[in-house]
Formats: C-alpha cells, structure tokens, sequence
C-alpha cells in the first residue's frame, strides 16, 4: 500500500527542521535561476568570442581563480559566518549588474563577452559552494542524507525556471536586462539563505547568534596541507577531476555539432536553453525521488556508486550510436546525473568533516581543483580528438569506471566517519 506524501514528509522532516529546509530550498531555488539565466547567455556569448578560444577562456578561467581563492579564504577566515551570503553575492551582483551594461554601451565588443564567459566559468563555483558551505556547517549528517536532496531539487527547479525565462524572454528582452533580472533573483536568495542558515541552527538548540557571530578562522597553509595528507580528501578531489573531464570532452562534442547544426545566436542561445530545461527537469526527478530514498535506506555508498554507472551506461549508448541527437541525450543525462545525484552526495561526505574542512578546504575541491579539471580536460581533448565521438565514449566510459570504484571507497569511509561521530 502506497504511503500517504504527508506521512513520507514527516518520516523525511525532523521536528523544527521545516522552516530551515524551505528557506533552504526556496534560497537554492532563487540561486540557481539566476545563475542559470547567466549560463545560458555564457554558452552564446562564448561562440561570439569563437570556438576556437573556449579552450583559451577555461584556460584563463583557471588562473582567474587562482586569485581569487586566497582572497576568498581571507574573507571566510575573519567574516562572521552571518555575513558570508551578504558579501560574496552583493559583489557577484555588481559584477555581473556592470558586465550587462558596458556590452550594451559597446556592441560588438569581443572582449566584455570572454570576461562574462570567466566571471560565469569561475564565480559560479563560489556561489555555489558557498551556499553547501554554509549548509554542511549547519545540517548533521542524518539530516543531510535526509534533505540535502530536497534542497538541492529547489535549485533544481530555479535551474527549470531560469532557462525557461531566457527561452520565452531573451529575444524580447535582450541580454542586458535578462542578465539584471538574475542579479535581482541571486539577491533575494541572499535574504532566505541567511534565515535557513538561522533556522537550522537554532533547530539543534544551539544560540543562532553566538554561533553564526564565529568565523571560521585557521590559516590557508594548514587547508592545504590537510588537503594533500587526506586520502579522503583526496578521493573527493579524484572524483570531482574526473567528472570534469568527462564534462570537458563532451562540451568540445557539444560545441562541434552546435557550431555546425546551428547558425545565428539566438537559435544557439534557445538551444542552450531548452538542454538547460532538460538537464533541470531530470535532475529534479533525481533529487526529488532517488537521493533521498537511495542514501537513506541504501546509504551513501550506494547513492555515490550510482552516479558513475549511470555515465557508463550513457557513454556505451552513444558509442554505439553516435549521432547528433544522442550526443545531445547523453549530455543532457551527464548533467542531469551530476546535478541531480552527483551534487547532492557529494556535498553529504562533507558534514563529518571539522568547519575548516567544509568552508575552506571544500572550496578548495569546489573551485581551484574542478576548474584545474576543466583546464586539464582541455589538454588532454586533443589527445582523444582524434578518435571520433565513438573512441571519445569509450575513453570517458573508462574514466566512468575509474571514478565507480573511487565512489565506492569514499561511501565506505563515510560510513564509519558517521559512526564514530554518532558514538561520540
């Protein structure tokens, strides 16, 4: 006999966890349509700039957050844990507010379209981790396994709505006001995030000012050194550089058949929009049915491991049948998979770390490291170019499988990391 959805949401919602996961969710929501709104705009912009240079701005991308990420962990160092939603997204928002308007005062210009691609590439990755940051430091374990898949399917559903705003609004209302309304939607989710931050505190009867008052303090030196001496660290970092691989090689698929199919970059800019929809509608489903019931009943082990056998399954389809369309399918099902599943447990193997390790060392792994993956990806591209689409599927069905039994590590030492935490 089915189970009754309220009876399911008060199994899946602890007492005095409501509020703090609608805010939380309603925050991500607004976060992530914003941010999907730029995105969409970054994958045209990106092809005015030419095809030939996506490698040239990844490249630049990385080196642009080498810079910003011992400025970022002085931030987080000495800032009150309250503001750090205020301050990273009021200086994300001006960026962007000021980007909108100078390519509107100089169309054409090629310049301020590569700078919108980096700012997007990179800034994207502090949004975001900024956001798990604050929510691994403020939910245990249990309640992760429980509801980071709900949080994480609001953002999903912001992920459907920024998309389908640029596919029915951004012909009418051109990019600079589109870019506007995603700076008005990323400030608003400012507001809910700083209450899901004190909601779920004050949940674990822990005084949300005292708490929130605290920085997280430490040194950078000491981040990475934890980093480089922890095999689990390590394994998290594997993990997030052999997905960016895959994504890597197939973006460079993706933007040869896109280049070719399509000509203007309104029509680019529509298709980009209506894969972003795409991606989001899976990975709602994902996050909403899958994560949840997986890392709870099956344990993350089993959410984790699920991740790559999905990609290896995908990657074979489209080996053997490597045409535009299924290319288009698979990527749509790769992203899908890393928003929908891969997101959502990765961020649960941070809430048995220590606070230095879930804002500092995490953003490390967020930023520096996946975007040395994307650059790494790039390198490694012409290497397998060669190959066709078919020798690229395998090639990346092998990687799949490395990252399988890297996955299957990691949710075992999770597991006993719980355990111990739990006894003590």
């Amino acid at each position: 006999m089915a189970v009754p959805a309220g009876r399911r949401l008060r199994w899946l919602v602890a007492p005095g966890e409501g509020r703090a996961l609608f805010a939380a969710a309603g925050a991500y929501f607004l976060l992530l349509g914003g941010y999907y709104m730029l995105r969409s705009l970054r994958e045209a912009f990106a092809l005015e700039v030419g095809r030939s240079q996506i490698a040239n701005l990844f490249y630049v991308t990385f080196f642009v957050m080498m810079a910003i990420l011992p400025l970022y962990w002085y931030v987080v160092a000495r800032l009150p844990r309250r503001w750090l939603f205020p301050a990273i997204y009021a200086f994300v928002v001006a960026l962007f507010a000021g980007l909108a308007i100078g390519m509107a005062a100089t169309p054409g210009n090629k310049w301020l379209p590569a700078v919108y691609f980096v700012a997007v590439t990179s800034l994207n990755l502090f949004i975001v981790s900024v956001f798990w940051s604050v929510m691994v430091d403020a939910w245990r374990s249990a309640s992760a396994k429980r509801l980071f898949g709900y949080i994480a399917a609001g953002g999903s559903a912001g992920a459907i709505a920024g998309p389908a705003f640029n596919a029915l609004f951004v012909e009418r209302l051109g990019p600079t006001t589109t870019i506007l309304v995603a700076c008005a939607a990323i400030l608003l989710a400012t507001v809910l995030g700083r209450q899901a931050q004190f909601f779920e505190v004050r949940s674990e009867g822990v005084d949300p000012n005292q708490r929130l008052a605290l920085p997280v303090g430490g040194r950078a030196i000491d981040d990475l050194k934890r980093l480089v001496t922890s095999p689990y660290l390590i394994a998290i970092a594997g993990l997030i550089v052999g997905g960016q691989i895959l994504g890597g090689f197939m973006y460079q698929e993706q933007a040869e058949y896109v280049e070719a199919a399509y000509a203007t970059l309104t029509e680019r800019a529509a298709l980009f929009a209506r894969i972003d929809l795409s991606v989001s509608v899976l990975a709602l489903f994902f996050q909403t049915v899958v994560v949840g019931w997986v890392a709870s009943r099956g344990g993350l082990r089993s959410a984790l491991g699920l991740v790559p056998v999905i990609l290896i399954a995908s990657l074979v389809l489209l080996a053997l049948m490597p045409i535009g369309v299924v290319l288009i399918v698979t990527q749509v099902i790769r992203r899908a998979v890393d928003y929908g599943l891969f997101k959502p447990t990765r961020e649960m193997l941070f809430t048995v770390l220590n606070p230095e390790s879930k804002f500092k060392s995490k953003s490390l792994i967020d930023t520096l490291l996946q975007r040395g993956g994307d650059s790494l990806s790039q390198l490694a591209y012409p290497l397998v170019a060669g190959f066709g689409l078919v020798g690229v599927s395998w090639v990346l069905a092998g990687v799949s499988a490395v990252m399988l039994g890297i996955a299957l590590w990691l949710g075992s030492v999770f597991a006993r990391s719980e355990s111990q935490a739990e006894v003590q």
